[in-house]
């Protein structure tokens, strides 16, 4: 960041679209394009994340070393319009994007693209800055031609430009110098555009706006993968899709549920297997709808995707909501029978654990509150649905309930919608999550990524958070095993952070779980880590420890787990002796 070479800056504010995850771990395909439109015109330009950034404006020394006044220009994406919460990095706010655009140079073009971007524009902002342009359209494609033309003008990009700028973006600065390349980074593949009901598609959504789906390739998918991969990346979720079924579907202009086409996703994920470097592949979204109508292609395809995606992959299924008044009034895309299906025909392919511990393939489902049409019995069938899934021992993974988000729709009952979420946390989550992840399960490769909180805080990036000096230390960790809605989970002690390890489960919370690592030595274990194996408290801890201590002393050994238990007068627990080694 130091070199006084005139630079441009990239500034990723992170992207979390229903079909396009760029938030840490993930680095999201547009803010690539960007990076490939940029790589294309040969420009210099640092890259930055805004978690990045905003560690620089809070040091000044870190801001003079960036030098604004070399700035040439400035690329923001803001794509964030989904509500989440966010574990490993935070989107840009309408706040942030305020600041930065009063810290920039004055004369320098600033262009700033994105949904949230969209979004905010919508709602009237309309900052009065010189040079400054809000892309509606595709920001690459925008951001090319004023490189070419010196004009400010929206643009899509054509076909040719997709790839071309998919592949260039592949080997840029938003890959090589991504802080997370080395760990848990997660590279998003656009496999698709737009949706197969662009003609009525749902009215909240953003997909059908995009028009008729435009596919890319299967060796145009491989080939850009197989470019991320020769520079270390090793996850990979196939997103861009509103349905992994209808990539490369019959009849999507004719029929109203297209007839899925199981040969070019096998070409696609079968090439994709063949590069042993790829660890996890994850895929997007399904519509219940469209297996349900179609169940010999969809079961053709979801053993496909059980054959080759890691454990642990989720379809989310948008159902919304199951009351008939409301799938009409909003043009939703399935309906309660239809859901059941879909949900039936992945659980019975699915349920088979995988290397990591986990479900194969599972369904996601998707509430949404505040549609138009919703009234109390709306809530009374949601429950009712839930009910008859349950009753039928199928397996969700995990259960989004949030409220609608734009113009046009109901006002949330939020005393109802309270209810239902809390009723749906105790009733349906609580029991699913005890057997997708039931006492003693191992679950392996957990990646840890913060500590005594949920948010990865800018402390946690400093090298003593990953020393190994503070493993066992009092305190909470949390991790992640990589992948599309991994499970968090908390372990009742330190570990050092973008550290891997396998671990037992030993509790259940409201919508994660608790753990202790696998392989502990009995000769380090620290108190606090004995204290995490059920079956053993504070006081049977302190005596284990003690005793080892005096053994030490005595300069005295012993010969197992087993009989450092038995002289410390403690009873070996279940899991103890999956925990401990000698």
């Amino acid at each position: 960041m130091a070199e006084a070479e005139p630079t441009w800056l990239l500034i990723d504010g992170y992207e979390d679209e229903p079909a396009a995850f760029g938030v840490p771990p993930y680095v999201g395909f547009h803010i690539r394009y960007i990076a490939g439109v940029m790589e294309a015109h040969k420009l210099h330009y640092e890259y930055i994340t805004i978690d990045r950034w905003r560690e620089m404006v809070r040091s000044a020394d870190d801001l003079a070393d960036l030098n604004l006044q070399r700035v040439l220009g400035v690329t923001l994406l803001a794509g964030a319009v989904v509500p989440g919460k966010y574990l490993r990095g935070t989107p840009i706010s309408l706040r942030e994007t305020k600041e930065l655009l009063g810290m920039m140079p004055t004369d320098i073009p600033f262009l700033a693209g994105g949904w949230a971007i969209r979004g905010w524009r919508q709602q009237g902002w309309q900052p009065l800055r010189k040079d400054l342009f809000l892309c509606v359209q595709d920001t690459d494609a925008t951001l090319s031609w004023y490189l070419s033309t010196g004009e400010f003008k929206h643009q899509r990009r054509t076909p040719i430009e997709w790839t071309a700028w998919a592949q260039a973006g592949a080997i840029s600065k938003a890959v090589t110098e991504h802080p997370d390349l080395a760990g848990p980074l997660t590279y998003e593949v656009e496999v698709y555009q737009g949706c197969v009901r662009y003609k009525n598609g749902c009215k909240f959504c953003i997909e059908p706006k995009k028009g008729v789906p435009v596919w890319r390739t299967p060796h145009d998918v491989i080939t850009e993968v197989s470019r991320a991969i020769d520079l270390g990346v090793k996850h990979v979720r196939l997103g861009g899709m509103t349905d992994v079924y209808t990539y490369m579907a019959d009849g999507v202009v004719e029929l109203e549920y297209p007839v899925p086409n199981p040969e070019p996703l096998a070409q696609l994920l079968h090439g994709l297997r063949e590069d042993e470097r790829l660890e996890t592949l994850h895929v997007d979204n399904g519509n219940p709808s469209i297996i349900a109508e179609n169940l010999e292609p969809a079961t053709e395809i979801t053993k496909t995707l059980v054959e080759t995606l890691s454990d642990g992959s989720v379809l989310s299924f948008g159902l919304e909501s199951a009351d008939p008044a409301v799938h009409d009034a909003n043009w939703l895309n399935c309906d309660g029978d239809q859901l059941k299906t879909a949900i039936r025909l992945i659980n019975e392919y699915g349920r088979e654990r995988g290397p990591r511990g986990l479900p194969k393939l599972l369904p996601g489902l998707n509430f949404i509150a505040g549609l138009n049409g919703e009234t109390a019995e709306t809530y009374s069938l949601n429950i009712q649905l839930l009910n008859q899934i349950r009753n039928e021992n199928l397996w969700l993974r995990r259960i989004n309930i949030r409220q609608v988000e734009g113009e046009g729709f109901q006002e949330v009952q939020t005393d109802l919608f309270q209810e239902f979420k809390t009723w749906t946390r105790n009733e349906i989550d609580a029991p699913l999550l005890t057997e997708l992840f039931p006492l003693g399960l191992k679950l392996s490769e957990v990646t840890w990524e913060a500590l005594d909180g949920r948010i990865r805080l800018p402390a946690h990036l400093e090298p003593e958070m990953r020393s190994m000096d503070i493993h066992g230390k009092a305190g909470i960790t949390f991790g992640r095993q990589i992948g599309a809605y991994p499970i968090l989970i908390g372990v009742p002690y330190h570990i050092p952070l973008e550290s891997r390890s396998d671990i037992l489960v030993t509790g259940h919370g409201a919508r994660s779980i608790t753990g202790v690592e696998i392989g502990l030595k009995m000769d380090s274990v620290t108190q606090k880590q004995l204290e995490a194996i059920p079956g053993i408290g504070e006081k049977s801890a302190w005596n284990l420890v003690s005793v080892r201590a005096k053994a030490a002393r005595q300069e005295r050994e012993f010969e197992s787990v087993q009989a450092w238990f038995d002289d410390a007068g403690v009873e070996m627990p279940v899991l103890g002796a999956r925990v401990l080694e000698a």
